[in-house]
């Protein structure tokens, strides 16, 4: 909200639209007073990196489909083969960022499924076991169990 106003602001101000403002408003939308620490979730944080990065990634992918469609065409009437090789490095930038957009989310996935992970290593499965003992110690231990599971 306050970026909005500051945004809103500069617009103003550089449009001329801003009459009389006071000293008291710009400090209140600029937010000068830094002794009020500002709490930022990291959650909310990754989340929003993620979204901001995934919007970019999308509007680089749209912007190049629209420059693809138009370089083909230019590609076609020329018929020079500068144009097709420019074409043809667009078409590899284009698969290399939705490569990007793939991997964006794969990153998003491990952080969070990296809480999942820990508890899992904590409860891990042994199929080799190692016993330490004499048969005697071993077949004692086995009775045990059956008496407490039945």
């Amino acid at each position: 909200m306050k970026v909005e106003k500051l945004v809103e602001h500069r617009i103003e101000k550089h449009l001329d639209l801003v009459e009389d403002v006071s000293e008291k408003e710009v400090q209140v939308v600029n937010n000068i007073d830094s002794s009020v620490p500002v709490v930022v979730n990291e959650d909310d944080t990754k989340d929003n990196d993620f979204q901001y990065a995934r919007e970019n990634l999308y509007d680089i992918i749209e912007k190049g489909r629209d420059a693809m469609g138009e370089l083909l065409e230019i590609a076609k009437a020329e018929e020079s083969p500068r144009a097709f090789e420019v074409f043809g490095q667009l078409l590899k930038n284009m698969t290399d960022t939705q490569g990007t957009l793939m991997e964006l989310h794969q990153k998003k996935q491990k952080l969070e499924n990296a809480g999942d992970r820990q508890e899992v290593t904590k409860a891990q499965n042994v199929t080799n076991a190692l016993f330490v003992g004499s048969t005697a110690d071993l077949l004692k231990l086995v009775k045990k169990e059956t008496k407490e599971n039945a």
